[in-house]
């Protein structure tokens, strides 16, 4: 299924000054997703590992993932959480300052019936506690989202369901009735409550924020419900965000970032939901259209914000109709449009940004565009962006192994300004991880395809002593910290014993870049 809404065209053009960016490593990691607009990864770096996280799909369960890799796109590890919960579906997850996980899962019981399951995790996978919510005949409970203070205290909002179809055949006259529950950290509940705002059929906008060690709740009834970890309640009539909520955080100065869940508008509130503007980047479509949305926002130090997602141009319903395009603006803290970039491949394609990272002056944007026109199968699309400019400095497309729906979720910037990105990709009748990095800085492209048919021993080596390289024959190295930096690099003899002195570097982990007339690769080294 698509997520395109609309067709429209039109097209602002930036000159074709940008580069393609330099592809190091891509990995593939089987999850058995059904769908690849749903439950995609996210990444993150320490500048020393790339790690990814999402939901993989078992015969016994959904299970959270966590795989991390070296900069070289070797698997150090990969952690299932949930194991021990079958039938399960994986809600949300949040990680504590003290790097330990707390899982959210909804287990199903029978048709429509299901049970919320709270676990704690340390990192390396191991159960510290487990909780649940549940009811032995009459009640449903169906988790939302949850959010952890600073101080001793983990909010979950939920749905209480009764009068739910316990079959099939059954008719769906659920009544939902929204709940609030506070655990601490140990895995004892602390109180729960009843939300109620006076409306009917009330449900959740977005996932808990948390801030001031309060729960923030977005209702459909345009109300905001803050709740302290004593369960006092605060309810606000918010102003602005009369289109849904598609996504909301805390900005630099402590307020709070709305963006509507179908135009491409957005407010800036302070705490108590009293907005300071409204903005909105004009609609070309019709009345009865809706297709702009945005999808991903970020701030910088200054409070500038930038925005990505889709937009639709001029001319919907003409000719010379397009698809969206993803389409990236920059406003300054008090609202003012400072410039907009938007890239559209092709006439017909559709092309959607679903998330943006700022870092050392770029903004990096990731998403998915259509690779044959209308209706075909979308690519990977990353862009590189000059954040002071707007001018679009590399483009990035991939086309996954099997011409499927392939869509970048999630980008991690190092410092140096290498990156990351992942996202699902179609393979085998599902949709999996690929994950690909980015070494412009130092590290150059990976272009060998045997990589395994190189040997590099001894391995680890200890300062002072030869390490030899059997296989291929190579005429030049670089070795490269995890950070990128060339340690030490000299040539190589093609026609004699490749060896290389360990004489200018510490102990550690690097990277040993291979290279001659035709080939590429990069092997890791561990040094004692």
């Amino acid at each position: 299924m698509k997520k395109w809404i609309a067709i429209v065209g039109f097209l602002i053009f930036f000159s074709n000054a940008y580069t393609q960016a330099t592809l190091s490593w891509s990995r593939d990691f089987e999850v058995g997703i059904d769908a690849y607009y749903a439950e995609a990864p996210t990444i993150e770096t320490d500048n020393q590992t790339i790690k990814v996280i999402g939901r993989k799909n078992t015969l016994n369960g959904q299970r959270l993932e966590i795989v991390s890799y070296s900069l070289i796109g070797e698997i150090i590890s990969a952690t299932s959480f949930g194991d021990a919960i079958s039938n399960s579906k994986v809600i949300d997850y949040k990680l504590d300052t003290n790097n330990q996980l707390y899982l959210l899962l909804a287990e199903t019981l029978s048709y429509h019936k299901t049970k919320i399951v709270f676990q704690k995790y340390s990192l390396d996978g191991t159960l510290i506690w487990s909780a649940q919510i549940q009811d032995a005949a009459a009640i449903s409970y169906r988790p939302f989202s949850i959010g952890l203070t600073s101080g001793n205290c983990i909010f979950i909002n939920a749905f209480k369901e009764i009068d739910y179809p316990q079959s099939p055949t059954d008719a769906d006259g659920t009544i939902s009735i929204p709940y609030l529950y506070a655990y601490d950290f140990n895995g004892s509940l602390l109180w729960q409550r009843e939300l109620n705002t006076g409306s009917d059929n009330l449900y959740f906008q977005a996932k808990l924020l948390i801030y001031n060690n309060m729960a923030f709740i977005f209702t459909n009834d345009y109300k905001l419900l803050k709740v302290d970890s004593n369960n006092t309640l605060t309810q606000i009539d918010m102003v602005g965000v009369y289109d849904g909520i598609n996504n909301v955080q805390v900005t630099n100065d402590n307020n709070l970032l709305f963006t509507a869940f179908t135009k491409f508008k957005f407010t800036r509130t302070n705490s108590n939901g009293a907005s300071f503007f409204l903005r909105e980047y004009p609609t070309f479509l019709t009345n009865n259209v809706v297709g702009d949305q945005i999808e991903s926002v970020t701030e910088d130090s200054d409070g500038n914000i930038y925005l990505t997602g889709r937009h639709y141009g001029h001319n919907y319903g003409t000719p010379s109709y397009t698809n969206g395009d993803i389409l990236t603006l920059k406003y300054s803290p008090n609202g003012t449009l400072l410039w907009e970039n938007r890239y559209q491949y092709g006439i017909n394609n559709g092309d959607f940004g679903n998330c943006i990272t700022l870092k050392n002056g770029y903004l990096y944007v990731g998403g998915e565009s259509q690779r044959q026109g209308q209706f075909t199968d979308n690519d990977y699309i990353t862009l590189k962006i000059n954040a002071a400019t707007g001018q679009t400095n590399q483009v990035y497309r991939y086309n996954g192994l099997e011409s499927g729906n392939d869509s970048v979720s999630s980008i991690c910037v190092l410092d140096n300004g290498n990156y990351a990105i992942t996202g699902l990709s179609f393979s085998n009748s599902k949709y999996n991880w690929t994950t690909q990095f980015f070494a412009d800085n130092n590290l150059s492209i990976e272009s060998n395809t045997n990589r395994n048919a190189i040997t590099i021993a001894p391995n680890p080596i200890s300062i002072g002593n030869f390490l030899t390289i059997t296989g291929l024959r190579y005429s030049r190295y670089k070795m490269l910290s995890s950070m990128g930096q060339i340690v030490q690099s000299g040539t190589l003899n093609l026609e004699s014993n490749q060896k290389i002195l360990m004489e200018k570097v510490k102990p550690g982990v690097y990277m040993l870049q291979l290279e001659n007339e035709t080939e590429k690769t990069v092997k890791k080294v561990i040094i004692n």
